[in-house]
């Protein structure tokens, strides 16, 4: 059996509970992780794939949590880029770093010709479903020797990429990081993550308004779209991303920010062109946050989403 036959096999066996459970030992996971981070490696997207299935365990989740990467290793990395590799050597690399570093920079095969990491975004939705996973992806008590900007912030980006795997794991990320109400500041802050355009933008179409200047309030990113402008053809990420401008609204200073933000019109053209039930029944939740009277609220904290069975794995 080639390699190729035995990864192949083995993704289609780690679908399974008790398969995974036998698969979580350290040295193969070591296997998987230089399989990802070899930069010639022919397998290196099937070892993303089996890596996307091995981290729905918790445990699983907190070891690739805790990995480096030695420094002066023997084995491949993406050395290629000479700058990564003299960081690489300088000090112990943690790996989700290095792999936030690949799915963000390998995109469309610029690092290895045989790879395009896409399955990796599914890695961070399952990971993000921990809360150590999250407080990783939002930065909190991260110290990182190879990216210098909290790992979110370099999915965000991917919302509307073309490949479905890529930009449903980053979206499905984005939702479960959301459950963090502790960092909604900085989720939303222009200064920070600045999630509002990763979210809003698929939501959006290429419909011209009424009133042009009504799209001056809205997020930079997401004014002069065109007539070529395309939502989010799938409902079920409409669906997350809409859970996620719900979990923002928790709070009546970010229901406010939204609101500045112009997000109720438009989810409002949305709710016209939304075709699913769900969506749309969510879309008519989201309103009901963004037009109820704070006055009569006072700072109460609102909880539409908080049952943990609402996190996404992928």
């Amino acid at each position: 059996m080639t390699a190729h036959d035995a990864f192949s096999a083995l993704i289609n066996l780690s679908d399974t509970g008790p398969v995974v459970e036998q698969l979580n030992d350290p040295d193969f996971l070591s296997v998987i992780f230089f399989t990802i981070i070899d930069h010639d490696s022919l397998l290196a997207d099937l070892a993303c794939m089996l890596l996307s299935n091995l981290t729905k365990l918790d445990s699983i989740v907190n070891l690739c949590l805790s990995s480096t990467i030695p420094p002066h290793t023997s084995h491949p990395t993406i050395n290629q880029d000479e700058s990564l590799s003299a960081r690489l050597k300088k000090s112990t690399s943690p790996l989700m770093d290095l792999l936030i570093e690949l799915f963000a920079r390998g995109d469309r095969k610029q690092i290895n010709p045989h790879a395009n990491f896409d399955f990796l975004a599914s890695v961070w939705a399952n990971l993000s479903a921990s809360p150590k996973g999250r407080d990783y992806l939002v930065g909190v008590s991260h110290s990182s020797t190879v990216t210098s900007e909290a790992p979110l912030f370099q999915l965000s980006p991917f919302t509307e990429h073309p490949s479905l795997i890529r930009r449903g794991g980053v979206i499905s990320a984005i939702k479960n990081c959301c459950f963090a109400t502790e960092v909604h500041d900085q989720l939303l802050s222009p200064t920070g993550f600045n999630l509002l355009p990763a979210i809003l933008l698929p939501l959006m179409g290429p419909e011209a308004l009424d009133d042009p200047e009504e799209q001056d309030e809205f997020p930079v990113e997401c004014q002069l779209l065109g007539p070529d402008k395309r939502r989010e053809t799938d409902p079920n990420l409409r669906l997350i991303l809409v859970e996620s401008l719900i979990l923002l609204a928790t709070y009546p200073f970010q229901r406010e920010i939204m609101r500045k933000k112009k997000v109720y019109r438009i989810v409002q053209i949305l709710h016209l062109d939304e075709t699913s039930e769900n969506v749309q029944e969510s879309i008519e939740r989201l309103v009901n946050l963004l037009m109820r009277d704070e006055s009569e609220q006072g700072t109460k904290q609102i909880h539409e989403l908080d049952d943990e069975d609402q996190l996404v794995e992928v």
